[in-house]
């Protein structure tokens, strides 16, 4: 990430009068996986999120499906299983809450005014996580 874009970022999150804020893009700062955690883009955003009051990360990169407990109150989700999986490539860590690399998954998301409700379902139709995120004040 270069300046221009951490200054681009830093932009559009500070100005962002939404209640939730939800950040996506691909490599993940978090992960337990094979391509594992980007501690450089984690140094520089990381800091950004907590400050800002982003909620939720949605990442991918690793192919599997990945939820890490909160890391100072942000929710970090990797949700690469849609597409080719690599089984035994999670390594859980002690941030993992969740990880599933069996088969290809897909997650469902429905907010409901200050809570995220989200369902991680694998292609035979199991659900493999599930849960309730609070916004964070």
């Amino acid at each position: 990430m270069d300046q221009r874009q951490l200054d681009w970022l830093t932009s559009k999150v500070a100005g962002d009068t939404n209640k939730w804020k939800i950040a996506f893009f691909h490599h993940p700062p978090f992960s337990g996986g094979r391509h594992g955690s980007d501690e450089q883009l984690r140094q520089v955003i990381h800091p950004l999120f907590i400050k800002s009051g982003v909620d939720v990360v949605f990442t991918g990169h690793d192919h599997f499906y990945e939820r890490i407990k909160p890391q100072d109150g942000i929710t970090y989700f990797v949700a690469g299983a849609g597409g080719k999986v690599r089984a035994g490539d999670v390594k859980e860590s002690r941030l993992t809450a969740k990880a599933y690399d069996r088969d290809l998954s897909f997650m469902l998301v429905e907010f409901d005014k200050d809570e995220m409700h989200f369902q991680v379902i694998s292609r035979k139709g199991e659900t493999i996580d599930s849960g309730v995120i609070k916004r964070r004040n």
